[in-house]
């Protein structure tokens, strides 16, 4: 099975060697657990190797999203024009006026491929889709959303919001009203607090189908780029 390498090496190694192509990953974690960061690096480290890569972003602008990618250490002049950022978060008056904001989400996300065929997608995020198309029965339509993005025939990066919590405690779901289940991949991230002063970032693939994976947790640390490695006791 083709796989999609996140280029970072243990991750991938835990990973059993990258994430199966054409999976629905829910990239899920609280404020403050770089959900973004991690996943633009996904992007971007495809994109500099030649994988073609589109970001969604229904809440943080297109500007704000490059001047963090790049505060963050990601070079955009490596890019060439692998990698596109759609800020839908500027279209949300008009699409509201003009009919079914789902609708026109998922014309905007296939009218983009005619021109620029990617191959990686990252929506941001499935919270801000769910309050702006109005979901009325919510597993249905996340249901109808992942069959949608499966049909894409790309491998696609879903961000889901988790409420606060720096204890270590593992959630009851990763995702709304355990929809998480609709997803062929979740990976977690998570924050501990260590003594009075240090919090750790956290990463665990929960399940990942197809691949053989580990499903413990492990310390995510970002410094020029990120790493994963063991937890310190």
């Amino acid at each position: 099975m083709k796989k999609l390498k996140t280029h970072t090496d243990e991750l991938d190694r835990i990973l059993g060697g990258g994430i199966p192509a054409g999976h629905v990953v829910v990239l899920a974690g609280a404020p403050g657990t770089m959900k973004t960061s991690l996943a633009y690096s996904i992007l971007y480290e495809n994109a500099v190797r030649g994988t073609k890569a589109l970001y969604m972003s229904l809440e943080q602008g297109r500007a704000s999203l490059a001047d963090h990618a790049e505060s963050l250490g990601f070079d955009p002049a490596k890019l060439g024009n692998a990698l596109s950022i759609l800020d839908l978060a500027s279209l949300r008056k008009k699409l509201a006026d003009e009919g079914s904001w789902l609708d026109l989400f998922k014309m905007y996300t296939q009218s983009v491929r005619v021109g620029f065929p990617y191959e990686v997608l990252v929506l941001d995020s499935l919270d801000a889709l769910e309050i702006l198309a109005r979901f009325r029965n919510y597993r249905r339509d996340v249901l109808e959303l992942f069959k949608w993005l499966r049909g894409l025939a790309c491998t696609s990066f879903v961000i889901g919001e988790l409420p606060s919590d720096t204890k270590g405690h593992a959630p009851q779901a990763f995702g709304k009203h355990r929809a998480d289940y609709l997803a062929d991949g979740i990976l977690h991230l998570s924050l501990e607090q260590r003594g009075d002063f240090e919090v750790q970032r956290r990463i665990r693939v929960v399940k990942m189908r197809g691949a053989r994976h580990d499903t413990g947790y492990h310390a995510l640390v970002f410094d020029h780029g990120f790493r994963v490695t063991d937890l310190l006791s």
